[in-house]
């Protein structure tokens, strides 16, 4: 019955993605974060629904006359670049036939993460595109923290599939989206969602909890830490956070405490050791390969391990976002890609410091801030999770860029009217809007009315 129900609901909007690509860029998030295909049994687990999505937005929009350019914005030009650079790396890998895989998924991911900074150009898209991220997310969240609190912490919340493979990348993709839960808080699209996404956000805190993960929890101590120092009321802070933090230790079973406590015992832990023996077989390949590295999934190679692994150790995952790009990419791609990351982080920064000057921008100025944490967290629990291809990444990188386009737009056009306004011009009423949201609006109109009406071009 899952099957039929997720079938019918991607199958019946294919049509739309075609006519209306936005449609399609929404629905792509909504498979690729929720993945409601990972809670079914039969054949819709396996089935390729977003490749029927990509194919249909695709098509639509070669069919779409108006005309659509990237932005230039630096994170952009970073991006093409590092593509390229892993077009490189792919061909000259270990074993391309093995790299192939990861490189198509990767190719992907930076596709539609092009095609939104595209395509979603205006305020209401860009909010659409965000509220199906949280909903999608928020069910995840929700269910993982109401699992944990069931349990008593004793029962372990697994991936969700997709992006969220395992427990590590799911605590990981739960830290990062705490900021934006934070965010809907202070800009809530109802009045009453106001509370109900402060009760989120402490759902995605319990939900990295009951993972498990020491790298969720690195990624949930690194935020914290953060909107502590960002916050203006820290004495408050710091005693909200000791008393959950005092709560949540107390009560949580001895299995969490001993996998959390076992981080400060790692020359006992098994599974720290393995990793760092990882950690110098990337380090060793790179020094022999420093340029290219050994390509995707070189850490399977036989060859690669021959050559790089320590003997009678056990070839596993990377377990860190540095040392899996180190390996695969070479000490060229690492550089390129730190630099994304540090981009990204320091644009949401100048963003949010921009935006909140202008009070029909502070919503963007917010929004930023909070991807700025996300990028935060994501930095932080990476450095013991293999997430380096994470589409949650690259959605926030995509979500700051048409901030960027969005908010110099709203800018321009309120100065556009104050300077007809102190010249004694008539500036002309902007049209009623409709209380629905609908991507449709500020420009998404069927024949561009939105788009005029607002001073957009």
């Amino acid at each position: 019955m899952r099957d039929i129900v997720v079938a019918l609901i991607v199958l019946g909007w294919l049509p739309f993605a075609f006519f209306r690509p936005v449609v399609g860029i929404l629905l792509w998030f909504w498979l690729s974060h929720m993945n409601p295909h990972a809670y079914t049994y039969g054949f819709a687990q396996y089935f390729g629904f977003l490749d029927y999505v990509a194919l249909a937005t695709m098509a639509g929009l070669v069919m779409d006359g108006r005309k659509k350019s990237l932005p230039t914005h630096p994170v952009v030009v970073l991006l093409i670049l590092y593509f390229i650079w892993i077009v490189v790396t792919t061909i000259a890998a270990f074993d391309p036939g093995r790299a192939i895989e990861k490189f198509i998924h990767l190719f992907k991911i930076l596709l539609f993460t092009f095609v939104a900074v595209m395509t979603m150009q205006t305020p209401n898209r860009l909010k659409g595109m965000l509220y199906v991220l949280m909903m999608s997310m928020a069910f995840i969240g929700l269910k993982g923290g109401f699992y944990t609190i069931a349990t008593g912490g004793g029962g372990r919340v697994e991936g969700a599939g997709g992006m969220m493979g395992d427990n590590n990348q799911l605590a990981v993709a739960m830290a990062m989206s705490l900021p934006l839960a934070l965010y809907f808080f202070q800009h809530p699209p109802k009045p009453f969602l106001k509370w109900p996404a402060l009760g989120l956000a402490l759902c995605f805190a319990i939900s990295v909890v009951g993972t498990q993960s020491r790298g969720g929890f690195a990624a949930l101590a690194a935020v914290s830490f953060m909107l502590l120092m960002k916050t203006k009321r820290k004495f408050t802070a710091i005693v909200v956070m000791a008393v959950l933090a005092s709560g949540g230790y107390y009560f949580a079973p001895d299995s969490w405490k001993n996998r959390i406590e076992s981080s400060e015992k790692t020359t006992e832990d098994s599974s720290f050791r393995g990793r760092v023996v990882m950690w110098k077989f990337s380090s060793n390949l790179a020094d022999d390969n420093p340029i290219e590295g050994g390509g995707f999934d070189v850490f399977y190679v036989p060859r690669a391990r021959e050559l790089y692994m320590s003997p009678g150790e056990r070839a596993r995952a990377p377990h860190s976002i540095y040392f899996e790009v180190l390996g695969e990419h070479g000490y060229t791609g690492l550089v390129l890609w730190l630099t994304i990351l540090f981009t990204g982080w320091y644009a949401g920064g100048t963003a949010a410091k921009r935006y909140r000057s202008y009070e029909h921008t502070r919503w963007l100025g917010d929004l930023c801030a909070a991807c700025q944490l996300s990028l935060v967290a994501y930095a932080a629990g990476g450095l013991t999770v293999n997430i380096a291809t994470f589409d949650y990444f690259h959605d926030l990188l995509a979500i700051i860029v048409l901030s960027f386009v969005i908010g110099d737009k709203l800018i321009a056009r309120g100065d556009r009217a104050e300077s007809s306004a102190e010249a004694g011009e008539d500036v002309a009423p902007r049209p009623p809007s409709s209380k629905k949201w609908s991507p449709y609006q500020n420009g998404g109109g069927r024949n561009g009315q939105g788009r005029a009406a607002r001073g957009l071009p």
